[in-house]
């Protein structure tokens, strides 16, 4: 398997992957094994899709890790997330059963436990576009999860007044990720082009929306679940907020659960900001680590993104500072801005089925004059980072 710019697709090749529509995202376009024409690099190009998951004989292994199964369960999370937004725009909210979702979410649990080498790998459903509330609420939903089974003990510790038992259990977790941006769907339009123009936080009506998503829910989804719908934006250091009538809160009065929302949420934010292109993974992931933001989130919660999340995550395409092309196939815990790669022809060169396997070049163990210059079409050169400190933190 192999992400390729649409730019460098070739007819001929094969999908690894679905292609969904921009703008509708539980439209599929294209199904898995379907060889490119020219026709159809043409129409994807018309409707803006920059990249694909093409089947690539040489990066075969990647399948162990970029999964299929896991991307089509977290597709299903999509249709009812915007099943669901539908009919609060609809205004027939009291009509609906949030039940539902509790499978839903038990599905992506069991499927990230029993496959932990896929949770390295953080792939967008489809680009952003009209739709962009739908995957960024699946995005959210995923990392989420991912992060709250990595911080069991500390979910536990963080919860004390109920049994341990319930406390680690992250399905509410996931419910309150899934609904967290759902008072959106309760702005005057006006107010979501605003936001999405020009991203601006500070706007007084943008604000409205947690304390008008928790109206929603409110007693139709268990409290743990509804605060993470009204706390999402709080910050660990009282600069955040909830809505009218919702005063700032700080530190530990955060719940757990608001406070690992609101970084997977800030995350994705940087990864796709609103209106502007994506962004790399380690530039997301650096931005974290500046003083002006970290000291807005919970550290212990940041160091467990920085541990599920890689900087160059498995299939990522780089170009090294040598000239030549790459693929990461690994993660170095260690120096997490240089993954193990596999070398492959020049995009513009590829050959749709190529069995040529590339050397791998474990970039931890080569001159640090050999590092990671682009990923994905970016300039990385001043983005890489060392292990921060944080990372050698215990749980606390």
């Amino acid at each position: 398997m192999l992400r390729v710019e649409l730019e460098h697709a070739a007819p001929g090749m094969s999908l690894a992957l679905p292609v969904r529509h921009p703008r509708y995202i539980r439209r599929t376009l294209l199904k898995v094994g379907y060889k490119l024409t020219a026709n159809a690099i043409a129409r994807l190009r018309e409707l803006g899709i920059r990249q694909l998951w093409v089947q690539y004989p040489s990066l075969s292994h990647l399948s162990n890790v970029i999964r299929p199964d896991l991307i089509a369960t977290q597709g299903n999370l999509v249709s009812k997330i915007a099943t669901t937004f539908e009919d609060v725009q609809k205004q027939s909210v009291a009509r609906m059963s949030f039940s539902h979702y509790t499978a839903s979410i038990k599905s992506l649990i069991e499927g990230l436990v029993g496959n932990p080498q896929a949770a390295l790998f953080m792939g967008d459903l489809a680009e952003p576009g009209n739709d962009d509330l739908m995957r960024h609420s699946s995005a959210v939903t995923f990392l989420s999860i991912l992060m709250g089974l990595k911080l069991e003990g500390y979910l536990v510790k963080q919860r004390r007044h109920i049994d341990p038992g319930r406390a680690k259990e992250v399905i509410n977790l996931g419910i309150g990720a899934m609904l967290h941006d759902i008072g959106i769907t309760a702005l005057p339009m006006e107010v979501r082009d605003r936001y999405r123009k020009t991203a601006d936080e500070s706007d007084p009506q943008w604000r409205e929306h947690p304390t008008l998503g928790y109206n929603l829910t409110r007693g139709k989804i268990e409290p743990s679940a509804a605060t993470v719908v009204l706390n999402h934006h709080q910050r660990w250091d009282g600069s955040g907020y909830g809505g009218s009538g919702v005063g700032p809160l700080d530190g530990l009065r955060i719940h757990v659960f608001s406070r690992i929302v609101g970084v997977a949420e800030q995350f994705d934010r940087l990864r796709n900001p609103p209106g502007l292109p994506s962004q790399p993974t380690v530039w997301a992931l650096a931005a974290f680590l500046n003083p002006t933001m970290f000291v807005k989130f919970d550290p212990e919660v940041v160091r467990v993104l920085l541990t599920v999340v890689p900087p160059f995550p498995p299939g990522t395409m780089l170009r090294l500072s040598d000239g030549r092309w790459a693929v990461a196939i690994d993660h170095c815990v260690e120096q997490p801005c240089r993954p193990t790669v596999q070398i492959i022809p020049d995009p513009r060169n590829l050959l749709p089925n190529d069995e040529t396997a590339g050397a791998i070049v474990p970039l931890a163990q080569e001159p640090p004059s050999l590092y990671v210059a682009q990923a994905d079409g970016h300039d990385v050169s001043e983005m890489n980072f060392e292990r921060p400190a944080i990372m050698q933190l215990q749980e606390v």
